[in-house]
């Protein structure tokens, strides 16, 4: 057990945020809608495993961010299409496809999300 990950806040958690804070990180962050998760996202990303489908894949055959699989010669599924450069809500950095996009697998997603990439 370790202490919740909010400043200050000495309720011990598995990992992570308490229930209180958890929400209210939540609610910073906005709904997948409203950070730009719309439709037309779930069209475009699905366009993008089908042409890219292996976890690594980029455009123009460019090395990925932090696949493991790839760096190992594992050849994996793609399962998420990634932001290579964190969006953080600027609309270019989010639809550029070319230069931003990449597929990984959930695994190396999760590793690259959980390391602030």
């Amino acid at each position: 057990m370790r202490y919740c990950a909010w400043p200050k806040c000495s309720v011990r958690v598995v990992r992570g945020y308490c229930p209180p804070h958890a929400r209210d990180t939540d609610l910073r962050r906005g709904s997948p809608l409203e950070r730009g998760y719309s439709a037309r996202w779930t069209r475009r990303a699905a366009d993008f495993r089908r042409r890219f489908p292996l976890c690594g894949d980029r455009p123009d055959g460019r090395p990925p961010v932090s696949s493991l699989c790839w760096n190992t010669g594992r050849t994996t599924a793609g399962a998420v299409v990634d932001h290579v450069i964190p969006h953080r809500g600027d609309q270019m950095l989010f639809w550029d496809e070319l230069n931003n996009w990449q597929t990984l697998c959930t695994a190396c997603h999760g590793a690259k999300t959980q390391a602030g990439q």
